[in-house]
């Protein structure tokens, strides 16, 4: 992107703070290369004194000009006090994790890899694959077409979310030991990715939220005493990483998404700290802002919910968003009401679906992405962290509000509907609506009239997750296929047709229809429908179901109508219920399912028709990306002919708290 028409806004002044960068950014990939390997990315010594405000002397004061601009806006120490008070049980977790990573020790997505003897930040440790160091960013690619290696491994641990959590510890606890864990990991990082070359360039959202995180990491730190080398070099790279984001912005005139948001949500962090000491962070700012307020508007719902079709990237999402227009406001941008009220429905959306021990269902992609790591370990109150003063502005919902009664949380544009129990001790979600991404469905599953079921915050019938992107395509397809959902299945028929080639759309051809919902009492339902089915038409396949909760009985109605015209009626429709992780099925005859955990404790019971076929078959779940754990999906086939179908799940009677 060339900032679009944005630019035109821009003063010729302003313009030419970009320089020669900004004009070869846009120019062929070759021209921009040879520049870059002629040392162009780099920033001298002269043209970081150039950048600062005040004439400094030398680089060793525009460096201090540079670092003393983030401390002055640093959270008070007593704030960081405060917050270690106030979430002991966090606290010990973060500590714990710090001495880990000093140690350079860390687990990326869910693999624990030991670099004691050096990191290696180019490196995939479930592949063995080490991408080139050297290698221009615009060449490297993303994916292998048959899999394989995995750049998001690389990519995680460089987006240095652990930067922040080495500098709290060392602001709670006092040990050297992070200090000089985190500037020497700083100084490797910078040495081992030299501006615009290797893997850690190559997305521009990775390069966006590790701008956030470096930064924010020395504001914590607060430290004055930094040795000249270091401070002309982190100073350096600040500024890079911001010249290097403002032009190389992801964005189309077609689509924007997660990515682009990141891109201008790290800017933020970014420019809101350099702003007092480079101008040229200041056009970022107002660009940033700019651009916040056109992207909520864009990718968030008139109901709240994120367009990507995701709970996972809904609350990356909301994340982005919390944080960056923090950062803005403590460098005086202001945003509307308007703007406040739906950051509001964003998290009003979370809530609903959220547990206290922070799980929720992974409707659609999950890549286990997080913004500032700090600001997901703690609940809202982790604001705190970011502005003592300032928390309260965005959010105010939270667990301490209570569900008092039976209710259905309605979200029409993001395709959910929740049917909550008081005080979240059940909870029920049906999924009926858009692919997202205005049609591209880049995140969205074949997952049209699933449920997921939780009792008493353990779920029972489980949406997969995801695992993997493009290192494995085939296992991939496989975690966003309808026959991993629990809903009707068509043979191996996609409710949705994949894209050969393109692991990252899903057009939608189902038609949905949402019918109604009530609540009387003690009974909550909602009815939804599906026209078509793959290149299906229309007409010939309609499929409604109706999920009821009873709250007395503490169980799941479902009742499905199968109507099949035409090609689509040669073919028995099944029924698919994966469950969540750890659960034991024992089948029994008459219609009866017994549902336990590992432990042989009830916790759940099925009841279907008479004559009936049931199978049971060993899958897998993953609760968070690259992790797989074995779990059991039941398959229902129904007698020939039959075009209605009726499914009891209840909490079983001894089944406590979760």
């Amino acid at each position: 992107m060339d900032l679009h028409n944005k630019i035109k806004s821009l003063s010729a002044s302003e313009l030419a703070s970009k320089g020669i960068y900004w004009v070869l950014t846009r120019a062929k990939p070759h021209v921009l290369e040879m520049w870059a390997r002629s040392g162009g990315f780099q920033i001298s010594p002269s043209q970081l004194m150039a950048s600062v405000k005040g004439h400094p002397l030398d680089p060793d004061q525009a460096a201090s000009i540079i670092l003393d601009s983030i401390c002055p806006l640093s959270t008070p120490v007593g704030a960081h006090k405060i917050a270690r008070d106030s979430f002991l049980p966090q606290t010990e977790a973060l500590i714990a994790h710090a001495e880990r990573v000093a140690l350079r020790q860390f687990t990326i997505f869910g693999t624990d890899v030991d670099y004691s003897n050096g990191i290696r930040w180019h490196y995939d440790p479930v592949s063995k694959y080490e991408f080139a160091s050297g290698e221009f960013y615009s060449r490297i690619p993303h994916s292998n077409p048959s899999g394989g290696y995995d750049i998001k491994y690389p990519w995680e641990l460089s987006r240095l979310q652990h930067f922040p959590l080495l500098a709290l510890a060392y602001r709670w606890t006092g040990d050297k030991k992070f200090r000089a864990a985190l500037i020497d990991q700083t100084s490797d990082w910078i040495r081992s990715n030299p501006v615009g070359f290797g893997p850690n360039w190559a997305c521009t959202m990775d390069v966006a939220i590790r701008a956030a995180n470096l930064s924010y990491a020395f504001r914590i730190l607060v430290d004055h005493h930094l040795e000249s080398d270091f401070k002309i070099s982190l100073a350096t790279s600040l500024l890079a990483h911001g010249r290097f984001i403002a032009s190389n912005l992801e964005w189309s005139e077609s689509l924007t998404s997660n990515h682009y948001l990141a891109d201008i949500a790290g800017l933020a962090v970014l420019a809101s700290q350099l702003s007092y000491a480079v101008p040229e962070a200041e056009t970022w700012l107002e660009f940033c802002k700019s651009e916040l307020m056109s992207e909520l508007d864009k990718q968030v719902y008139p109901d709240g919910c994120d367009f990507e079709a995701s709970t996972a990237y809904h609350q990356l999402v909301l994340d982005f968003f919390k944080v960056a227009t923090i950062f803005l406001k403590e460098a005086g941008l202001e945003f509307d009401d308007r703007y406040y009220r739906k950051l509001c429905k964003m998290q009003e959306f979370l809530l609903d679906i959220l547990f206290r021990n922070g799980e929720f269902p992974l409707i659609g992609d999950n890549d286990s992405g997080l913004f500032l790591r700090l600001f997901s370990m703690f609940d809202n109150n982790a604001l705190l962290l970011l502005n003592p003063d300032g928390a309260g502005d965005l959010i105010q919902k939270e667990f301490d509000s209570p569900i008092k009664e039976l209710s259905i949380a309605e979200y029409p544009d993001g395709g959910l509907y929740i049917i909550k129990s008081p005080n979240h001790r059940d909870l029920v979600t049906f999924r009926l609506g858009q692919v997202g991404q205005k049609g591209n469905g880049g995140h969205a599953h074949n997952d049209q009239l699933s449920v997921t079921i939780w009792f008493n915050g353990r779920q029972v019938i489980a949406d997969p997750g995801s695992a993997v992107y493009t290192s494995d395509p085939v296992k991939r397809n496989l975690y966003r296929s309808t026959r991993s959902h629990a809903t009707i299945a068509l043979a191996d028929i996609e409710q949705n047709p994949f894209v050969p080639g393109n692991l990252f759309t899903l057009p939608q051809k189902v038609k949905t229809d949402f019918v109604g919902s009530n609540r009387t009492g003690d009974i909550a339902a909602v009815t939804g429908a599906i026209h078509g089915y793959g290149d299906f038409r229309l007409i010939d396949v309609r499929m409604q179901r109706t999920v009821t909760y009873n709250q007395l009985r503490r169980q799941v109605e479902i009742h499905d109508e199968v109507t099949l015209k035409a090609d689509a009626a040669k073919i028995t429709p099944e029924w698919i219920f994966p469950l969540g992780p750890g659960l034991v099925v024992d089948i029994r005859s008459g219609g009866y399912i017994k549902i336990a955990d590992e432990m042989s404790n009830p916790v759940a019971e099925i009841l279907f028709l008479p004559g009936w076929r049931v199978s049971a078959i060993e899958t897998h779940y993953s609760p968070a990306y690259g992790v797989e754990v074995p779990n059991v999906t039941l398959v229902f086939l129904p007698p020939e002919g039959t075009a209605v179908a009726d499914f009891i799940i209840r909490a079983a009677q001894s089944t406590g708290n979760i």
